[in-house]
């Protein structure tokens, strides 16, 4: 029957992909993933595999259709991979990205 809603396959999609940053020691790094999809949409962040806990440095706010990683006062140990992972009833999709650290030059 044309003009139903009813029987509407799931779906989900990207619609951003992560991006590689390079920063130095003490520097701010901001990830966005973005999705469109059948709700809801779960976002799940990884680091090296592992799930990203949440600190006073490092931060992770959801929205309906995106969601933000932010860590502050970077360390040489927050390089790594990170991954969104966005998620719902039909699939999941993901994303990665590369985050590099100089440390910091001392006495330059």
């Amino acid at each position: 029957m044309e003009g139903t809603s009813t029987g509407q396959r799931p779906y989900i999609r990207l619609t951003s992909q992560l991006r590689n940053a390079t920063k130095s020691s003490g520097d701010e790094v901001r990830f966005k993933c973005e999705a469109l999809g059948t709700p809801p949409l779960k976002f799940i962040w990884l680091k090296n595999n592992g799930p990203v806990e949440k600190t006073k440095r490092v931060k992770i706010r959801d929205k309906e259709n995106s969601s933000r990683l932010v860590i502050t006062q970077l360390d040489v140990l927050d390089s790594g991979y990170y991954q969104c992972i966005v998620s719902n009833p039909a699939a999941s999709v993901n994303t990665t990205s590369v985050l590099r650290l100089f440390p910091l030059q001392n006495g330059l």
